[in-house]
């Protein structure tokens, strides 16, 4: 991974892809959780990357880029939020609240972060393991096949059905 942000803080456009075809995943269901709209939430999604590319000189590669991208979607999403009317009603709280208080973000975040935690512990072991070898470890589909000694097809069979798990896990909890 190091590599690969050297190349990125490098400028290199072809790191860029392999960045994102890495943490798509996990920074989509962040901000889907929260804003509950897949059209939100991969306008979001782009957005984050942008940033992050635009920012990558400014790249410190001894910090977590985890913690750096939802660092971002974090406060993309929550900007979302605010200029969405919708949400507003929802979640109780005034522009300025939203805007200016760092404690509300970093509560919504640590609630987002336990939920998406507890939709995966819920997933059946084999299913967590084929989708956590995926989206927290890069594996390829036909590595994690490998490893595992399954088909592709059902590697993806099992990521497809984690998704969902997740969307519906995290559609049944309100923040």
């Amino acid at each position: 991974m190091k590599r690969l942000l050297e190349k990125l803080k490098a400028g290199d456009e072809k790191s860029l892809d392999e960045f994102v075809y890495l943490n798509l995943s996990k920074v989509f269901n962040f901000c889907y959780a929260l804003l509950k709209s897949r059209e939100e939430a991969e306008e979001v999604c782009q957005d984050v990357f942008v940033k992050f590319w635009n920012n990558r000189d400014k790249l410190d590669l001894n910090l977590s880029v985890d913690g750096l991208l939802f660092r971002i979607a974090k406060n993309l999403t929550l900007n979302k939020i605010r200029d969405n009317q919708k949400y507003k009603g929802s979640l109780e709280v005034t522009d300025g609240l939203l805007v200016g208080n760092s404690t509300m973000e970093d509560v919504l975040f640590r609630e987002m972060e336990q939920t998406l935690h507890k939709a995966i512990e819920a997933l059946p072991p084999k299913r967590r393991l084929i989708f956590e070898l995926s989206r927290f470890q890069g594996l390829s589909n036909r590595e994690i096949s490998e490893r595992l000694n399954i088909s592709i097809n059902t590697v993806e069979g099992q990521i497809r059905k984690a998704i969902k798990s997740i969307h519906i896990y995290t559609d049944s909890i309100s923040i």
